[in-house]
């Protein structure tokens, strides 16, 4: 699945895809791969202004997420850093990234984690199917929960 017009749709929805791609290419620099993960998905998908700061995944540890950030001199918050989670600073912008993970414990929305670079398992933690469609920078779509089936149906 892709979303059609995906960079006239970012623009229309307010979502900064060339910084997105900016840390993408940095990522990639240590083979690692980064979606839009959550609500920023769901906007795209129905074309909705974006209301929050983007959410973003990437299937590399969050230790080396920040080295590799830092060393790149991006300003970062380690806001929730025991969840594998990061705050990225932009310029007026600011990112949720977040390492792919799976959960070990629950406890509630709250949970001890363990890094996992499987897009499927850190899918299956997510609280609802419609917040585990993963898109890449160019639109492409991964639906391994069938979100997009109860996106319709809302």
């Amino acid at each position: 699945m892709k979303i059609k017009n995906f960079h006239k749709i970012c623009k229309y929805v307010e979502l900064p895809i060339s910084k997105i791609k900016k840390f993408e290419l940095i990522l990639k620099s240590q083979n690692g791969n980064l979606f839009l993960i959550g609500g920023v998905v769901r906007s795209l998908i129905l074309k909705k202004k974006i209301s929050s700061s983007p959410d973003l995944v990437t299937d590399l540890p969050i230790e080396l997420v920040i080295k590799t950030l830092k060393k790149r001199k991006i300003k970062i918050s380690l806001v929730g850093i025991e969840y594998g989670s990061i705050v990225i600073h932009d310029g007026k912008y600011s990112f949720d990234l977040t390492s792919m993970r799976k959960d070990v414990e629950t406890f509630g929305r709250k949970a001890n984690v363990k890094f996992s670079p499987n897009l499927l398992e850190d899918s299956k933690r997510r609280d609802f199917t419609i917040n585990s469609i993963y898109c890449d920078t160019k639109g492409n779509l991964k639906d391994p929960q069938h979100g997009m089936k109860d996106l319709k149906r809302v």
